[in-house]
């Protein structure tokens, strides 16, 4: 029976003493913390891949305090964020750190973020949440011209390319026609395109003086060019028709160019003008198609009829109007071809022509065959822009550019025609 007794005290205590055993093993449990690797983004002091630093602990004793340090490789860990968790949270805590928190710290070398649990019983726990900075290539436009001149109809085709690594999300387009920037037009990209290639129209605003165009990526990067809209220092009338002289019974309306008001006078209307007139029309019987200096046109004013009426004008009224053809080739006149083609004529003063001969001829005479073209002589397939000069009273000139697009040998000779577009310095 004492050896009963005895045996039963041994395996109390050995039970006693696995319960302790036990207890002290719980009680020694490392609390468990949760959180995802973040990153954060330089440029847009964002963390990823959530908006916030967050995550979870559980503790088997429960927390009393807890800390939350930013880890940078070149400064000391600095406190970013603390709670004393509620009773019914000190097992399963939920943390949520705003970025404002730490945002305005310089992070290019963060590492982490230090956690530091005060327990109810005075023991610690520390973990780590980590955490790496990135910047962003910023977006980019190339290829945008420094500048661009509308066409007649107000319109020009902006190109361009847009590029970004972290995919394009919006174009905008702004004028400030009104004095400052204002949208006209945006286009929204749903593909995350790395790249887009710009081919966009647009419409010219009156007074606007720039463009500017602004892109921006799915992390909000934005980037920005601006285009400059030149001031014309030219009018541009397109597509007129200058009849030669015509005759008696068919009166010319069209023969005499009015470069101030971009106009046509004809034979019955040009009377008491005469001063207004910087050049005309004239086809000799050999069928040859000339403009004439108003000033060398003396000698042919007799042909200008209005019914039995002739021309008479007062030769001090006329001006001496001189011509010169560009022939292409010559490195100045290829200059002056392109810009025309181009469209990026903004003045014809004096320096745009630069390099080439100044206008001297009284008359340009139209020959279909480019083996003829010279100073002198233009046709409508090579040599076909005429530069213009036509003197004014205080003794300057002003400049025209004229384009030759279409003779037609009439019959009679004296109501063919000429159609030109023509530039006229302003």
């Amino acid at each position: 029976m004492k050896n009963f007794y005895l045996i039963a005290i041994i395996v109390a205590g050995f039970i006693l003493l696995n319960s302790c055993k036990k207890d002290k093993t719980a009680a020694n449990t490392p609390d468990v913390l949760t959180a995802k690797d973040f990153t954060f983004n330089t440029a847009t002091g964002q963390t990823g891949p959530d908006t916030a630093l967050n995550g979870k602990l559980n503790s088997t004793i429960g927390i009393r305090l807890i800390y939350f340090y930013l880890m940078r490789s070149d400064k000391t860990d600095s406190l970013i964020y603390r709670d004393t968790p509620a009773q019914e949270n000190r097992n399963l805590y939920h943390f949520s750190i705003p970025t404002k928190s730490f945002s305005a710290a310089k992070l290019t070398k963060v590492t982490g973020v230090r956690v530091m649990v005060k327990h109810i019983d005075n023991s610690s726990f520390e973990g780590l949440i980590k955490m790496t900075a990135f910047t962003p290539t910023m977006p980019a436009l190339s290829d945008i011209p420094a500048s661009v001149l509308p066409d007649e109809t107000g319109k020009t085709l902006i190109k361009g390319k847009a590029s970004s690594e972290n995919g394009l999300k919006l174009i905008e387009f702004y004028d400030d026609y009104r004095g400052v920037f204002e949208k006209i037009d945006q286009i929204e990209l749903t593909k995350n395109e790395k790249t887009y290639e710009l081919s966009y129209q647009y419409t010219y605003r009156k007074n606007a003086g720039k463009i500017k165009i602004i892109i921006t990526d799915n992390f909000g990067l934005k980037a920005e060019s601006l285009i400059n809209i030149p001031i014309k220092s030219y009018v541009l009338y397109k597509d007129l028709t200058m009849m030669a002289h015509g005759t008696a019974s068919a009166p010319s309306v069209s023969s005499f160019f009015n470069g101030e008001a971009g106009s046509l006078l004809g034979s019955c209307n040009v009377s008491g003008q005469e001063q207004k007139v910087d050049f005309v029309t004239y086809c000799t019987t050999a069928m040859v198609f000339s403009l004439y200096s108003p000033a060398s046109a003396t000698t042919i004013t007799k042909n200008y009829k209005c019914n039995t009426q002739v021309w008479e004008p007062d030769p001090a009224s006329l001006k001496a109007t001189k011509f010169r053809v560009l022939i292409p080739g010559a490195a100045d006149a290829d200059r002056v071809y392109a810009a025309y083609h181009a469209n990026t004529i903004t003045a014809l003063d004096d320096q745009f022509f630069a390099g080439i001969t100044a206008p001297g001829s009284s008359t340009a005479k139209f020959d279909a065959a480019s083996a003829n073209q010279s100073a002198n002589v233009f046709n409508v397939t090579t040599a076909y822009l005429i530069w213009i000069r036509v003197p004014k009273p205080d003794g300057t000139f002003t400049n025209q550019l004229l384009s030759a697009k279409a003779v037609v040998i009439g019959n009679p000779v004296a109501v063919s025609t000429l159609k030109f577009d023509i530039f006229v310095s302003k």
